[in-house]
């Protein structure tokens, strides 16, 4: 593991939950709960960071294993990487 990487940019397997899908063509994306970092605040995800696999899949309540830096402080700074279904 790379002790360079701060905990706020470190990368974790994590869980996430869709809440909203938005597809109306100018912003698309979903909104995710993500009990590692904040069950109570939903987290918008843009479809660049979504592979189009699991983005024809994704539906409302649907889970996945990411991995996310659930270390940063505030919403504007998560980062998504490796989608997995669950």
């Amino acid at each position: 593991m790379n002790e360079d990487i701060s905990p706020r940019d470190r990368m974790w397997r994590t869980l996430v939950k869709v809440d909203k899908i938005n597809k109306d063509g100018r912003s698309e994306g979903v909104y995710l709960i993500i009990p590692g970092w904040n069950v109570r605040e939903a987290v918008w995800c843009p479809i660049k960071a979504i592979p189009p696999a699991i983005w024809k899949e994704m539906g409302p309540g649907k889970r996945y294993h990411v991995r996310c830096n659930i270390g940063a402080q505030f919403a504007s700074q998560l980062c998504f990487d490796v989608w997995e279904e669950k």
